[in-house]
C-alpha cells in the first residue's frame, strides 16, 4: 500500500514540474518585470508629450528607469524577447498593469468628484481633453478584450462646431509579421438626434489620431465610439494603447499643427503643481523591496533626471 502512495505522490510531483513554466536565471523575473514596465510605460508616455525641441530626453526617461531598478537595457530587450514568447506569463503581468491603473483611475475619479466645481469650469476653454476613461488599455484577440468603448454626454461647455481629436499611442506587441489592426470609430450624436461619424484603420505602431469636424450647426448630445483590436492571423499579437486623449477644439481654434502639442485640461494641470509641490527635494533610494507607486511621483522623479 505504501509503494502505491509514493508512485502517487511521485507522479502528481513530476507533473506538477512538468506544467509549471520556468524561468530562466538571465531573464528579469515577473515581479520585478511588472514594477519594471509600469515605470517603463511612463517613461514612454511622458517621452512622447515632449516637444520637439525636447525630445532628446526620451532617452534619459529611458535609462532612469534602467538604473532604478538595476537592469541594463539589453537585459531588459532580451527579456521581453523571451516573455513575447511566453505570452501567458505577458498577459499576466499586464493584467495586474491594468488592475494597478483601473485602481488609480478609481482614486482620480473621486478626487475629481470632490472637485466637480473646478472642472466645469476648467472644461471651458478653447481646446481640452475630456477624456474621463484610463489612458492605457492592453487589447488582445480574446473577445473579452478585444476592444475599448466610451460614451461621453456633452455638457453646456460644449458649443456647436466644436472639433473633437482622439489621440493615442499604439504598441503592437509581435516579433512575427502580422496584419493585425486597430480600427478607431467616433461618433457625435445630436440633439435633433442626427448623428455624425469618422472610423481610421491603425495596422503600426506610433502617435495617430483621428479627427471628427462636425458639418453642421447642431447642438452636441453624445460622443461615443470604440477602439476594435483585429488580428486575422494565427500569431500571437496583441496592442497596447496608451496616453489616450480625447481634445475639444472650438470652431476656428483647430490648427493641425496642434496635434503635435495638444493642450491638457486644467485637471492635469492642478494635479501636476499638487504632485511637483508634494515630491519637492525628494530623492529616489533603490531598494530590495518593491512597492506599488503612484504615477505621479515617478514622473516627477523621471523628469529631474532630465534636467541634470
Amino acid at each position: 500500500m505504501d509503494k502505491y502512495l509514493r508512485l502517487i505522490l511521485l507522479g502528481t510531483i513530476f507533473i506538477c514540474v512538468a506544467c509549471g513554466k520556468q524561468i530562466p536565471g538571465d531573464i528579469i523575473q515577473p515581479a520585478d518585470m511588472e514594477e519594471l514596465l509600469y515605470d517603463y510605460h511612463l517613461a514612454l508616455t511622458m517621452g512622447n508629450d515632449l516637444s520637439y525641441s525636447d525630445r532628446y530626453k526620451r532617452e534619459s526617461y529611458k535609462n532612469y528607469v534602467f538604473n532604478k531598478h538595476g537592469v541594463t537595457e539589453a537585459e531588459f530587450d532580451s527579456s521581453m524577447v523571451w516573455y513575447t514568447r511566453n505570452s501567458k506569463v505577458l498577459t499576466d503581468i499586464y493584467k495586474n498593469l491594468q488592475k494597478r491603473y483601473e485602481m488609480e483611475e478609481e482614486q482620480m475619479r473621486s478626487e475629481l468628484n470632490k472637485r466637480s466645481g473646478q472642472i466645469s469650469v476648467s472644461l471651458s476653454g478653447d481646446s481640452v481633453d475630456v477624456w474621463s476613461d484610463r489612458d492605457l488599455y492592453w487589447l488582445t484577440s480574446s473577445p473579452l478584450t478585444n476592444r475599448l468603448m466610451f460614451d461621453l454626454k456633452a455638457d453646456t461647455t460644449f458649443h456647436k462646431k466644436d472639433i473633437l481629436v482622439f489621440v493615442a499611442d499604439y504598441n503592437f506587441l509581435s516579433y512575427q509579421k502580422n496584419d493585425a489592426k486597430a480600427v478607431v470609430s467616433m461618433n457625435v450624436e445630436f440633439k435633433n438626434d442626427s448623428t455624425q461619424g469618422v472610423s481610421k484603420v491603425i495596422s503600426k505602431s506610433g502617435k495617430d489620431y483621428v479627427v471628427l469636424k462636425p458639418d453642421s450647426a447642431f447642438e452636441y448630445k453624445s460622443i461615443n465610439g470604440f477602439v476594435y483590436f483585429s488580428n486575422p492571423d494565427s500569431v500571437d499579437v496583441s496592442v497596447l494603447i496608451n496616453n489616450i486623449k480625447l481634445i475639444r477644439y472650438r470652431d476656428g481654434s483647430f490648427d493641425s499643427s496642434l496635434l503635435s502639442n495638444p493642450v491638457s485640461s486644467e485637471r492635469n494641470k492642478s494635479k501636476s503643481v499638487t504632485e511637483e509641490t508634494e515630491n519637492k527635494g525628494k530623492t529616489d533610494v533603490r531598494t530590495s523591496e518593491r512597492k506599488v507607486r503612484t504615477p505621479g511621483n515617478e514622473i516627477q522623479k523621471i523628469k529631474a533626471v532630465s534636467e541634470k
